[in-house]
């Protein structure tokens, strides 16, 4: 009797579940994909494309023009010794050309007699050109180029990381969606055998049964309740998992967890598992060009192409041309151009072996081939991958099919013994038989569902198609 009380109180709360259940607000996938875009994840995604916006602009800093000055005064004894300034502004271009112009005026008893100027000062307009090392290219168009590689580079990595969450927050999803609905499978399975049990003890009690099976329908009552309560430590844990996904934002602008009780949507439905075999192929053979971890490689290879444009540079000799034409402040246009007022100068540099440069350059030319290398099996592993997926989604397909049409029969058969049964041709252990018979086979079309979801994520996630 004691152990008949503590199945009537458990009886009592699952019951008491149900009502819950009926009564608990459902989270829908939709609504779910909603609420889950306030993950702070979300927010770091952000940050990583704002990088490449950041890194842009500091490479752009290389090419802006640059004022400079400076100011010297020596007085000593009563003497003034010099008194010495200089304006300069510099304009350098995408070009291997930069613009130079300087002001300078120079005054008192004592400097250098090549520093001095006019009363006025000196003007300066002139041009360096490098006519060796950096015509091609230099190290702040490298940088310049590599940087505009790495916007493209940033914004895929903000897809890599939204994909990445996606991918983990629908799976959590669906995991909860199955686990929620096997514990609800063993909660009807649990209100059958009950109800059962009833029936049984009542017919006993009127002779139409033998005390054995009073008996059989409590020990499979007992198993069933074990099932729920398994089924329940499950789902408890996959919902406490699924929290991690449910964000929302505090009038102060904080990120906090939502804690409501939900239950997942009952239905489950298969839109992308929906389209046929051919455009999933046809994707899948492109698939270097839609899934952005692999598309990541494309902005890689141009800042290690720029890097090597840059290396195969340095092997040039450095020749520097600069010219400059002079003039007073006060002098007219055609005193400026004047082929009588200038100067001008070279420098020439260029170390013979260039062993540290054909190093460098050879450096660079493996870490090619290497990332080339990398692409070409993550492209193949990646693409082989999604075909599989291919193949399972059909198989899937078919086995859900299956299954569906074996659970109806299976109730057509439970119907006709439960009537059997009902009219004293059948026994308790066959209905229990068939009950179970279709108690599995609803577990398995549960599960067949979860694993076709799966699927058919997993294959978008590849395709890089989730949103």
């Amino acid at each position: 009797m004691k152990g008949l009380r503590s199945i009537l109180a458990t009886l009592a709360a699952i019951g008491l579940q149900d009502a819950v259940a009926q009564t608990t607000p459902v989270l829908t996938f939709e609504e779910f994909r909603v609420l889950m875009k306030n993950h702070p994840k979300v927010s770091y995604a952000g940050l990583a494309e704002e990088r490449g916006t950041q890194e842009l602009k500091r490479a752009k800093g290389a090419f802006d023009p640059r004022l400079s000055g400076n100011y010297q005064y020596k007085f000593f004894k009563g003497t003034e010794y010099y008194d010495q300034k200089a304006i300069g502004l510099d304009v350098p271009f995408r070009a291997p050309v930069m613009i130079k112009t300087l002001y300078e005026n120079a005054d008192g008893a004592y400097f250098n007699p090549e520093e001095t100027t006019p009363n006025s000062g000196l003007l300066s307009v002139g041009v360096a050109v490098p006519l060796g090392q950096g015509l091609i290219t230099d190290k702040s168009r490298t940088e310049l180029r590599q940087a505009e590689a790495f916007v493209t580079y940033s914004k895929l990595q903000r897809a890599v990381i939204t994909q990445e969450l996606l991918h983990d927050a629908y799976k959590q999803y669906w995991t909860w969606w199955m686990s929620r609905s096997l514990l609800d499978l063993s909660n009807d399975w649990v209100s059958i055998a009950a109800n059962r049990l009833d029936i049984t003890k009542q017919r006993f009690e009127l002779g139409d049964v033998a005390s054995i099976d009073t008996l059989e329908t409590f020990i499979q009552l007992q198993q069933r309740m074990q099932k729920a309560y398994s089924a329940g430590t499950k789902l408890n844990k996959e919902q406490q998992e699924l929290r991690a996904y449910l964000w929302s934002i505090t009038e102060s602008g904080e990120y906090a967890l939502l804690e409501d009780e939900v239950r997942p949507q009952r239905e489950i439905s298969f839109e992308g598992a929906s389209e046929n075999v051919p455009v999933w192929t046809s994707k899948t053979m492109d698939i270097a060009n839609r899934n952005p971890e692999l598309m990541s490689y494309a902005p890689v290879f141009d800042r290690l192409r720029a890097e090597e444009r840059w290396k195969r540079e340095a092997m040039k000799p450095i020749v520097n041309i600069q010219y400059y034409a002079l003039t007073e402040p006060t002098a007219g246009a055609s005193d400026l151009i004047s082929s009588n007022n200038y100067k001008w100068g070279a420098q020439l540099a260029w170390p013979i072996l260039m062993r540290r440069a054909k190093g460098d350059l050879e450096l660079t030319r493996i870490k090619i081939r290497e990332t080339e290398l990398e692409a070409e099996v993550k492209i193949a592993g990646t693409r082989n991958k999604a075909l599989a997926m291919i193949q399972n989604l059909t198989l899937l397909r078919s086995q859900l099919a299956t299954l569906q049409s074996n659970v109806r029969n299976m109730e057509t058969l439970l119907d006709a013994e439960r009537d059997k049964f009902n009219s004293g041709e059948s026994s308790v252990f066959l209905i229990n038989v068939r009950e179970q018979q279709l108690f599995d086979l609803r577990m398995q079309e549960v599960d067949a569902s979860f694993q076709l979801k799966l699927t058919e994520l997993e294959l978008l996630y590849l395709l890089g198609e989730l949103n």
